[in-house]
């Protein structure tokens, strides 16, 4: 059985021998009426059997070079080639059945080769419109695996990205959990385990490229918050100005917590009163607009973050431009005193 492809190109091909049948056709009139020609009938029933002959030859071409494609073993010019060989053996047949069907006329070998601009031009107008079908088909065939492989690449890169990201929070957490037990803050240190161990499945719960609520997001910031409070206790402040309305709104995971984690490092952990972070989330002109800021050094602490091996914020620059392209943007002022970074991203649909 042949497959929907072929069909519909055995359908085409069809169409393609019927116009070149119904010129012939109309040659037939013409002779009828302006020549009066006795055998015009003769003329037309040798025509439809040259045109359905040629019609099979061409058709079984098609259906060969369409198994070579579906073999990856085809290439044009032997699309090409066959098609000439077809025309060269084609072309004497036709005339050889021609000068057999004409009665009383002498058989000469001559008229094998006559008329072949003429008779192959149908076999050059098919293989042409034949060939531009198949270069057309490879076009659209390299454009979406070029698509296919973007995407791809695309999940890869978001692997990466997530990779860098879970083993440096894990990293800090537990060097965390083991300053609590070595100051012998074991009740701490338990709870902070614990902690650890929730924000860890929502981190490892969702795919690489995958986008979580908005409120689920915060959630884990919040669990993220709480075991960085068992440790620095007062000198770490949050300060919550989150629009309660944006909560079902989709993001990237775990996109606002290298934020928060940064925001520890440079702004709580480096001053003796600690810092206020100060986490903001609103909808402005058909955008979510998220913010991360704290009132610590800001600008003393600039190249500092630039160099450190821990996730920075290339990485959330590259995470948002796998998702979102140039819709996405992120914006960081250091400033004398404090640090904000804003993200802008588009609305995504409201999870159910």
């Amino acid at each position: 059985m042949f497959n929907p492809e072929i069909k519909t190109l055995l359908r085409h091909h069809c169409l393609f021998w019927l116009i070149i049948f119904a010129l012939s056709f109309f040659g037939w009139c013409l002779d009828l009426i302006i020549w009066q020609k006795t055998n015009a009938l003769h003329y037309l029933q040798m025509s439809f059997l040259s045109d359905a002959a040629a019609m099979l030859v061409t058709g079984a071409l098609l259906v060969w070079s369409q198994h070579k494609i579906s073999q990856h073993n085809f290439a044009v010019w032997q699309l090409v080639l066959a098609a000439l060989l077809l025309t060269g053996i084609y072309v004497p047949l036709e005339n050889a059945f021609w000068l057999v069907s004409e009665k009383g006329r002498d058989f000469d070998p001559r008229f094998l080769f006559s008329n072949l601009d003429s008779s192959a031009l149908a076999f050059f107008v098919w293989t042409a419109l034949y060939i531009a079908y198949i270069l057309n088909q490879q076009r659209h065939f390299r454009l979406a695996e070029s698509a296919r492989l973007s995407q791809k690449i695309q999940q890869l890169e978001l692997q990466a990205l997530r990779h860098q990201l879970n083993p440096h929070f894990t990293f800090n957490a537990l060097n965390s959990v083991c300053a609590l037990i070595e100051s012998e803050r074991f009740e701490d240190a338990e709870l902070m385990s614990e902690q650890l161990a929730s924000f860890l499945r929502y981190s490892l719960s969702s795919s690489p490229d995958s986008l979580v609520k908005l409120a689920d997001e915060l959630a884990a910031i919040e669990a993220y918050l709480a075991l960085q409070k068992t440790r620095f206790g007062d000198k770490l402040k949050v300060d919550w100005k989150i629009d309660q309305n944006i909560g079902q709104h989709l993001i990237p995971a775990l996109l606002l917590q290298p934020l928060v984690e940064n925001a520890i490092k440079y702004a709580v952990a480096t001053q003796q009163q600690g810092a206020t972070i100060t986490i903001a989330g609103q909808q402005h002109n058909g955008k979510l607009c998220l913010q991360v800021e704290d009132d610590g050094p800001g600008e003393r602490v600039v190249k500092q973050q630039e160099q450190s091996s821990g996730v920075g914020l290339t990485n959330i620059q590259n995470r948002l431009s796998q998702h979102f392209g140039s819709a996405a943007s992120l914006v960081v002022q250091a400033r004398q005193q404090g640090f904000l970074v804003c993200i802008q991203l588009p609305l995504q649909g409201v999870a159910g």
